[in-house]
């Protein structure tokens, strides 16, 4: 994987062979942080031409309620303009953050292919065998 954005928080990379571009939250970052590796995941979509994008938020914790709504909403629709097509998640055992993903996911407006699992191998296997235009492809949770 070739790291694109990195910060104490988080890091962003791509991985050329499976054309994917994969998040991993390293802590709970504040508000501004959290704003700004949204903000650079967007560069990344339109740079390297993917909307396949994997979150690993195990280590995320909680995000402020102003801040998925945001994401939600506002960078949302960014990230679809910019490509976002499919967005799997690796979530924790933590309530707090799985609390924060169904927050965000919920205020999320129309369906989109977004799907949550427990490792990584899973979620890139969801990747590569779904269907950009298929929405019916995606499971709600894993």
């Amino acid at each position: 994987m070739q790291t694109y954005f990195e910060k104490d928080f988080v890091t962003i990379g791509y991985d050329q062979g499976d054309h994917i571009i994969i998040v991993k939250w390293k802590l709970t970052p504040t508000s501004a942080e959290f704003r700004e590796g949204l903000n650079t995941l967007t560069t990344i979509i339109e740079h390297f031409k993917t909307g396949k994008v994997i979150g690993d938020t195990t280590h995320m914790g909680a995000i402020h309620p102003d801040d998925q709504q945001w994401s939600a909403t506002e960078w949302f629709q960014s990230a679809l303009k910019s490509g976002l097509s499919q967005l799997a998640f690796i979530v924790p055992s933590d309530i707090f953050t799985q609390m924060s993903l169904d927050g965000a996911k919920s205020q999320v407006v129309g369906e989109h292919p977004i799907a949550y699992f427990e490792n990584m191998e899973s979620a890139i296997d969801w990747l590569k065998k779904s269907s950009n235009s298929n929405i019916s492809s995606s499971p709600s949770n894993q």
